[in-house]
């Protein structure tokens, strides 16, 4: 018997603590987060075709690959069989675009599995999440492929062309005039529509690069820049394959709420305080005598509340949503306690819509994330639940 155990009535031996049996093994837990990312995964599919099936394919397989690979070299069991792996890859395969060739997912999730997962001691003790580390990595490595300004515009399948269209001959859209995705012709010549991301609109905007007109400054955006907010409830927007699809992140959200894997606080709080950065912080004017609108979501101009528009327009483009139900919640990278867990995603949220408004780098809710995993033995430790009748660490 070992000295750490004891016999209790019964004949059981009881171990050290603790003996509360969680219900849940960690490849439960796995699957449910690989059922929820493929929930998402796939309307990403629908909505970009079989290059973003591709995409995901090759992501996950490299993953997988690597994990085996090193695991061999290594002369040790891979923890987590491949579960792990795969969705190390799936969520990669998310962050990226329909359109990248099919090296840079391989070598992003080789970079995720190797620099994000193994050197740390492989599942369960890595400090960032792997994912995003090959994510950001691909983003310098590949950045003539992956910039949102070398790239103005990017593809979307036009209607009637969902899941079975091609991305490689888009028509280019322009803003001004454009209804929206539901409103565009169904033309068997037209197999999918060329505009910008809304996040990048947006961080243009921000930045003083569209001039007032005459005293409407919100009302121009809303009106020639931006596609209409709800294709980017449906995800019939440009963006990554996991990124544009609000109501599907939603619904895995849920799920994994409902499962127990993912407190409510991270996403509840990181998009509320996403909200309120996007409401309070400034953007830069358009007009000849420059300067800041403050406050943006007070704006109101020709009888409508443009800013709360605005601010809805940020909470639903770029990686914000895809961040808040899939990636932040990570076990292994954040806080333990939902106190800390709240912290760290309002620090996510926070720094999510500062860089995307002052343009401090692209994948602005990817860096975000990194930043506050590297925060996380902080937070744990100055939120630590103080146990009553033993004296208090110096």
């Amino acid at each position: 018997m070992k000295a750490d155990a004891r016999t209790i009535p019964g004949g059981w031996v009881a171990l050290a603590a603790p003996h509360r049996l969680g219900g849940s093994t960690h490849l439960d837990i796995l699957r449910s987060w690989t059922l929820a990312a493929g929930i998402v995964g796939l309307c990403g599919t629908v909505i970009f075709g079989a290059s973003a099936a591709k995409v995901l394919l090759v992501a996950m397989l490299s993953a997988i690959a690597t994990d085996c690979i090193v695991g061999y070299a290594r002369a040790r069991p891979v923890v987590g069989g491949l579960s792990h792996a795969s969705l190390t890859g799936l969520l990669l395969g998310l962050t990226l675009p329909a359109t990248v060739p099919w090296y840079i997912p391989a070598i992003g999730s080789l970079i995720a599995v190797v620099f994000g997962k193994i050197v740390f001691g492989g599942l369960g003790h890595f400090c960032w999440q792997p994912a995003l580390v090959g994510r950001v990595v691909l983003q310098l490595l590949f950045l003539p492929t992956l910039s949102l300004s070398l790239h103005p515009t990017w593809p979307i399948l036009a209607p009637g062309h969902l899941l079975v269209g091609r991305l490689d001959q888009p028509q280019r859209v322009e803003m001004a005039g454009y209804g929206g995705w539901f409103a565009q012709p169904h033309d068997a010549n037209v197999q999918a529509l060329a505009m910008e991301r809304p996040v990048q609109t947006l961080r243009a905007f921000a930045q003083g690069r569209f001039r007032p007109d005459g005293g409407l400054a919100y009302e121009p955006l809303l009106r020639e820049k931006l596609p209409p907010w709800q294709d980017s409830i449906f995800g019939l927007v440009p963006g990554g394959i996991g990124e544009t699809c609000t109501l599907a992140l939603i619904i895995a959200g849920l799920y994994l709420i409902y499962r127990g894997f993912l407190r409510w606080q991270m996403p509840v709080v990181m998009i509320a305080a996403a909200a309120v950065a996007a409401a309070l912080l400034p953007v830069e004017s358009g007009g000849n005598e420059g300067g800041y609108d403050w406050f943006p979501v007070f704006a109101v101009e020709q009888g409508r509340a443009v800013g709360v528009a605005y601010v809805l327009y940020h909470l639903t483009s770029g990686e914000l949503m895809l961040g808040a139900f899939l990636i932040a919640g990570d076990m292994t990278t954040t806080p333990m306690r939902a106190r800390g867990q709240a912290l760290f995603a309002a620090g996510v949220g926070v720094l999510t819509i500062f860089m995307r408004l002052y343009g401090v780098v692209e994948c602005e809710c990817y860096w975000s994330i990194l930043a506050m995993n590297t925060l996380v033995g902080v937070i744990d430790g100055r939120l630590r639940r103080r146990v009553f009748g033993m004296d208090e660490e110096p």
